[in-house]
């Protein structure tokens, strides 16, 4: 299993730790996939079951996360919005819950930069 950046960062002696906070959602295509997507770094997942796709979302971001971070261009990578169309979509789903096969999700429990 491979360790989360905040699992690589309790190692270092004082190395800060910052929260962020991800707006994420997933929803159903008529192809019966789901897809998952962060809209707060335009990040995209389709699968065919809703957890596979909300886990590979989480994956997806933790991966960018670390990869943003490691390369020291996390100021310029963290948040990098999804196009306003996505945002829309996302909001909408938020705010009509009873919509069918969608729901909006915290995906920044894992991810520590």
């Amino acid at each position: 299993m491979t360790p989360t950046l905040a699992e690589k960062n309790s190692k270092k002696p004082n190395a800060p730790q910052k929260r962020i906070a991800l707006r994420c959602y997933v929803y159903e295509q008529r192809s019966g996939l789901f897809v998952a997507e962060c809209i707060d770094l335009d990040l995209m997942v389709k699968a065919r079951k809703i957890n596979k796709a909300k886990r590979e979302l989480r994956d997806a971001i933790v991966g960018y996360v670390h990869v943003a971070h490691d390369t020291g261009q996390y100021a310029s990578l963290i948040p990098r919005p999804s196009p306003l169309s996505h945002r829309l979509h996302y909001y909408f789903l938020r705010f009509m819950p009873s919509w069918k096969d969608s729901s909006t999700f915290d995906c920044s429990s894992e991810v520590f930069a």
